[in-house]
């Protein structure tokens, strides 16, 4: 860890994404709060979370195909600069006359993110060498899991203090200063003649597929994407019915589903700090594999001794191989894909995941209904497991071939 922080263009990529997730952490939690305050619908409510997952299904793989054309630091940039200026149209909304602009500003926020992460994804190979692409990894993750702790935090004070506006504000700084950060990276301009060529819906098209077509001829990339796959989809369903398992099975009221939200981040900070140091000694397919198992197994136990003294720390230790496996994904991709692809495919990835995310979502809830959530999460957990069988079969015998990086 100390070491890649040594490195200039890293450590100022790394801080710039720490601040500017912490200031996202901070709006995400007190605007639904504002909302439901100002309207007192859930639907309200709840329409900001579709209106944030949304852009991922409509754009994330397209914009994959930008970040291979365009100069990814300058994209970087332009984004974060872009962000901080749509989340300073909020302060308009001042009554319900107005809530139309915050899913406006959702939906704009979140889809100039699209073309922020891939390119992110694809930069990072240029900073750091190959040897290091796991502990890089490593520590992005920790960004989010080090904001979940602190952003919740900050929003509901400084939403409590200064009211909707400061939150607004304090925001749209933390992507401004990102920006700043991401324009003191020095690297060498992207060569990619494309960049100036114009260019068509067509020639999208034809470069979106070359992405895809990609990943199914690569076994390494397909297995991942197909692992993974059965994975989020188990995911989703945990996720989107956990606060009913706490509240009807556990039952435990918010401070208790409040510190299981902690110790979820915890637990995923400290599967970024134990990765730093020591994921470059464990192959990433093996890492998946174990860490399908592993969260299917212990999310078995966790539903069938429901009490807060078991659960809790049990979900502490679940984020360490949930973190693996998605650092461990991150890295494959990242190794196996040729540097004028990257950004196609980590965008065609982030399709996947918003992807699952709705259906997940929603099977969840009408199996709840029928079933039960017991059941329901029982399913999630086996649906882990079969995932990691499926990948220790698919994973069997591949050999990993590290394509070379920018920074070597």
């Amino acid at each position: 860890m100390r070491a890649l922080l040594k490195q200039r263009n890293f450590a100022l990529i790394w801080a710039g994404g720490l601040i500017s997730m912490i200031g996202n952490w901070v709006l995400l939690t007190a605007l639904p709060f504002y909302v439901y305050a100002m309207t007192g619908s859930a639907l309200a409510t709840s329409g900001i979370l579709m209106a944030y997952i949304a852009p991922g299904v409509l754009f994330s793989s397209v914009a994959g195909v930008f970040a291979d054309r365009w100069d990814r630091r300058r994209t970087m940039l332009v984004m974060a600069l872009s962000q901080g200026g749509v989340t300073l149209v909020l302060v308009l909304v001042q009554s319900t006359e107005w809530l139309w602009v915050v899913y406006v500003v959702t939906f704009a926020q979140s889809s100039l993110g699209q073309f922020f992460g891939p390119a992110e994804n694809a930069l990072l190979p240029s900073l750091v060498g190959k040897e290091q692409l796991m502990a890089a990894n490593s520590m992005n993750s920790m960004n989010d899991n080090l904001a979940r702790l602190m952003g919740p935090a900050i929003g509901g004070v400084l939403l409590a203090w200064q009211g909707f506006g400061a939150i607004v504000v304090v925001d749209a700084l933390t992507y401004f200063v990102a920006a700043g950060l991401i324009g003191l990276v020095q690297v060498a301009p992207q060569a990619n003649p494309e960049e100036q060529a114009p260019i068509s819906w067509t020639q999208v098209w034809r470069e979106w597929v070359a992405g895809l077509q990609l990943v199914r001829a690569t076994s390494i990339l397909r297995n991942t994407f197909i692992v993974i796959a059965i994975a989020l989809f188990g995911d989703a369903i945990l996720s989107a019915i956990l606060v009913v398992f706490v509240q009807d099975v556990m039952q435990v009221g918010a401070e208790g589903f409040g510190w299981i939200m902690a110790a979820r981040g915890l637990g995923g900070l400290l599967g970024g700090v134990l990765l730093a140091s020591a994921g470059k000694e464990i192959p990433p397919t093996r890492l998946i594999t174990g860490s399908m198992f592993s969260i299917g197994v212990l999310t078995l136990i966790m539903i069938t001794v429901p009490v807060m003294v078991v659960v809790l720390p049990l979900i502490v230790v679940v984020g360490v191989p949930a973190i693996g496996g998605m650092i461990a994904t991150q890295t494959i991709l990242q190794q196996q894909t040729p540097d004028a692809f990257r950004g196609r495919v980590f965008g065609a990835f982030a399709t996947t995941i918003t992807l699952l995310m709705f259906v997940g979502n929603a099977l969840a809830g009408f199996g709840a209904d029928v079933v039960g959530v017991t059941s329901i999460l029982n399913s999630a957990a086996f649906i882990y497991i079969g995932a990691g069988v499926v990948a220790a079969f698919l994973f069997a015998g591949s050999a990993v071939v590290v394509l070379p990086s920018a920074a070597d």
